[in-house]
């Protein structure tokens, strides 16, 4: 199945997995949660997947800024740690990308750079 990847150097890309639970898992470097995200994405029937631990983990990198729809300079929630899109059916399973909704994120993702509270440069992503 596609999903989209975005890692925690700030790569993003398009990558093909089995698309089971254990390759889930082994795209975002530990267990699996549903991140919250923008209607946007969710009336796209785009799902991220986050590091359920990330936060745990020593020194956590940002992967994805969520801002405000309407001030950009707001963040709502940070992401840290490898992040995917995927998407879902009716029933709640987990799909692959359409080629569609691979090109309404990279339409709608943004590459950032940011200072940590340590004073490191690091890209990110902002959506």
């Amino acid at each position: 199945m596609q999903i989209f990847k975005i890692d925690t150097d700030g790569n993003a890309a398009v990558k093909e997995i089995e698309g089971d639970l254990k390759s889930l898992q082994t795209e975002v470097g530990g267990l699996i949660t549903l991140a919250n995200y923008y209607e946007e994405l969710e009336e796209q029937g785009i799902d991220i997947f986050a590091d359920d631990e990330g936060l745990l983990k020593a020194n956590p990198k940002v992967s994805l800024f969520v801002t405000d729809k309407k001030n950009r300079m707001k963040v709502l929630t940070e992401l840290v740690g490898n992040i995917i899109f995927v998407s879902h059916d009716n029933e709640g399973s987990t799909l692959g990308l359409t080629d569609e909704q691979i090109m309404f994120i990279k339409e709608h993702l943004k590459p950032m750079l940011y200072f940590t509270a340590s004073g490191v440069f690091r890209k990110a992503h902002t959506f």
